[in-house]
């Protein structure tokens, strides 16, 4: 009995609200990416929760800075034709190359599949001359994202084919979702 009508809360204290919202225990204390509470894990600059960094090291590395636009292009976990460790980049056959506005085929976003969903968003281009500003490298929009995948198995690289659930493929800064990948093996 801790007062007149009053309880104790979880954590013990009289007329308490209990483990505050965010919290995972008494102590303060919150969950890490890997929903360990008071856990050290984090997520590393390759989007992997308690990652060392290296899987994002791999075979297609964007090199191009983020511009702010973007297209998000969702693989989803029904895509039977890929293999943990495999690599996809997605590219643009017209886009902006460079500062200047050359075009040409550029990598404007990559990812490596775990057999989950796996979430790519692509850097798309701005021309910022009529502002007296840059023009900032990357996909343009209404173009068709083309798609290849590094075989990790194999060390191949593929031209591929994709099945849309959402979407048309463009660069829209909208979204596409990706049922299914093929390759011509």
């Amino acid at each position: 009995a801790c007062g007149s009508n009053l309880e104790y809360d979880e954590c013990g204290v009289c007329g308490g609200d209990g483990i505050p919202a965010g919290d995972c225990d008494c102590n303060g204390n919150v969950e890490d990416c890997a929903g360990v509470c008071g856990g050290d894990a984090v997520v590393d600059e390759c989007d992997v929760c308690d990652g060392d960094g290296s899987s994002c090291s791999g075979y297609f590395n964007v090199e191009i800075s983020e511009t702010g636009e973007s297209t998000l292009f969702i693989f989803q976990d029904t895509i039977t034709s890929l293999d943990i460790g495999d690599e996809l980049g997605i590219f643009d056959s017209m886009g902006v190359l460079d500062n200047v506005g050359n075009v040409g085929e550029i990598l404007v976003g990559s990812g490596v599949w775990d057999g989950n969903q796996l979430e790519i968003t692509s850097v798309n281009s701005i021309d910022l001359t009529q502002f007296g500003g840059a023009i900032l490298p990357g996909a343009v929009s209404g173009n068709d994202m083309s798609l290849k995948l590094w075989d990790a198995s194999e060390e191949v690289e593929f031209e591929a084919t994709y099945e849309t659930s959402a979407g048309d493929g463009t660069f829209n800064d909208l979204f596409t979702a990706i049922s299914e990948v093929y390759t011509c093996e």
